[in-house]
């Protein structure tokens, strides 16, 4: 979430990027054992011209039972190993021999997963894991395809976690992809031996391989909705400027909880971490660039993912093959793609880092008694890296009345807390996204939600544990997905009433452009930066100033639910 900074509380780099490593993943046992449980053992072949057949199976979705086909671990491009690690993917060649495509591929090599992970899953090519996942009840059919990127902080995720039980009782063609990850698919050096943005020229291979053959799977291709959460949302956004993206790439976009203006998207020191990556594989010379590239294209795959450890990852400006020239502040306003969108964040998106800033401020502070409202969210607001102050005052003065500032009632401070958080790492950025789209002089459609639902299940911690915490998650960042795939399943009937009305919203619009409810309010596009905007919840409800989204918790007559009384500070 931030660099290496002297803050109240000393954090180190390594608990930073368990921020980073964790902000995304969710479910990890959902690796341990590859797909649906209920899978029939019928067998579906599909001729793919130019690339050969492809032999799926099928399935039943979570509702109404209805079958559907699925293709799970096809190829889109030719390993990135050996030679062709750190080099742009290339198209998978054709197969001779009919391709078994019943199970998910091998996940992209991510030190946080592959440590839980038994020793037999981690043989062979580790790097052959650019494969793609396609779920359709129709073959000849021309059904909208919904393109999902997983998110991760660009350094962890897979596909077998998202699930289309619930996508697929709509009639949609879902495909869920793989791309390179942290060090093997984010670092560069700007060079033709390592130009950078990997992951996300993978993520644009994957989409030509859509146009070139979804219609196998009963899939339009003047009809692709690109969509991701967190770090996907992000690649979302960078499709959306990159002048490499084809504009018959996709049609609409849907970025939950993420944004390319986000400083964080950034790679600002892409060559000097090469640098330190080379150092901590203890090759010599690293400060020659030739050298070190040399000494992570050799590195095995394990020590080079133990090396990049305390390493984040960003997009890389001005990398070799210019396909983020410059920054995405700028881009924004030259794109052409003037796609509908559709974008948001749930209400409690930054307790995830309430959450590991809690427990790194415990290490120095065991008792929170001896400590004031002013210190800890100062530290907190520290992290951001505001030189000028302004992030500071302002935020103290948005949310922290004098005598609460001046005090240690941190039971009282945490619907503030909770606000901070939420503004400083997802809503703000949130907005800034969609600011810059309304300096253009002609605006997409853009479609603008808070989700406000907290349901039964939640992804608070990421099932690691949270008993530890003096405080609930909320409406935690990635709960919408929840209800979208079929991560925790079985839900109750009020969380499955919203799955289906999340399931509706998301392919009304990727089918239409608009998301709606059959008996839903009429939801209207934003006129300005400021709204409307809708709400998801029991019900949905269109509101007019989003900026309220910023003190959304202060002003919940129910933000107590929030609290653990029975937990100490």
């Amino acid at each position: 979430m931030g660099s290496c900074l002297q803050i109240f509380v000393e954090l180190s780099m390594a608990s930073i990027i368990g921020v980073l490593s964790i902000l995304y993943l969710v479910f990890i046992p959902a690796i341990c054992s590859y797909g649906p449980q209920n899978i029939t053992p019928s067998e579906v072949r599909v001729n793919l011209s130019g690339q050969g057949v492809v032999i799926g199976n099928t399935n039943t979705t979570a509702w109404t039972g209805q079958t559907y086909m699925q293709f799970r671990g096809i190829p889109y491009a030719e390993s990135p190993s050996g030679e062709r690690r750190y080099k742009p993917p290339a198209p998978r060649k054709p197969w001779s021999t009919p391709l078994q495509a019943n199970d998910y591929g091998r996940i992209c090599p991510q030190l946080f997963t592959y440590n839980r992970l038994s020793p037999d899953k981690l043989q062979g090519d580790l790097e052959d894991c650019l494969t793609l996942n396609i779920f359709t009840k129709k073959l000849n059919a021309t059904q909208p395809v919904m393109f999902y990127v997983h998110g991760g902080s660009l350094q962890v995720g897979f596909a077998s976690d998202h699930r289309p039980d619930y996508l697929l009782e709509e009639d949609i063609v879902l495909v869920v992809i793989q791309y390179r990850l942290g060090v093997l698919g984010f670092a560069g050096t700007k060079t033709p031996d390592m130009a950078g943005n990997f992951g996300l020229m993978d993520i644009m291979l994957a989409l030509q391989w859509v146009q070139e053959h979804i219609s196998a799977f009963g899939g339009d291709s003047a009809k692709v909705t690109v969509f991701g959460e967190s770090s996907g949302g992000e690649l979302g956004g960078a499709l959306l400027i990159s002048p490499k993206t084809p504009p018959s790439a996709f049609q609409r976009l849907i970025i939950q909880s993420g944004s390319i203006v986000d400083k964080q998207s950034i790679n600002m020191e892409p060559r000097a971490q090469v640098t330190r990556v080379c150092r901590a594989l203890k090759c010599e010379k690293c400060e020659c660039i030739h050298r070190a590239q040399r000494c992570l294209k050799g590195a095995p795959v394990m020590d080079l993912l133990k090396a990049a450890e305390s390493e984040r990852y960003g997009l890389i400006i001005d990398d070799y093959y210019d396909t983020i020239p410059e920054h995405p502040a700028q881009l924004i306003g030259q794109t052409n793609k003037n796609v509908p969108i559709m974008t948001g964040f749930t209400k409690h998106d930054g307790a995830i880092v309430l959450g590991f800033f809690y427990d790194d401020f415990k290490v120095s502070h065991p008792n929170l008694n001896t400590v004031t409202v002013r210190d800890f969210a100062t530290a907190l607001m520290n992290w951001m890296n505001d030189t000028t102050g302004l992030t500071n005052n302002a935020m103290t003065r948005l949310l922290f009345p004098a005598d609460l500032w001046h005090s240690a009632d941190h039971r009282r401070a945490l619907p503030a807390y909770f606000d901070l958080v939420n503004i400083l790492f997802f809503k703000s950025v949130m907005l800034g996204f969609t600011n810059k789209l309304f300096e253009k002089a002609a605006q997409p459609p853009i479609y603008f939600y808070t989700f406000d639902y907290a349901g039964e299940k939640t992804n608070f911690s990421f099932d690691l544990g949270n008993a530890q915490y003096p405080f609930n998650g909320g409406v935690h960042h990635t709960d919408e997905l929840i209800y979208l795939f079929a991560m925790k399943p079985p839900l109750n009937a009020q969380d499955t009433a919203i799955a289906k009305k999340m399931v509706a919203l998301w392919v009304s619009f990727a089918t239409t452009g608009v998301p709606q409810l059959p008996d839903g309010p009429l939801i209207s596009p934003m006129e300005n930066n400021r709204g409307p905007y809708f709400h998801i919840d029991k019900e949905i409800k269109m509101d007019d100033d989003i900026l309220k989204e910023f003190t959304a918790t202060i002003d919940d007559a129910n933000n107590k639910n929030l609290d653990r009384p029975s937990k100490m500070w």
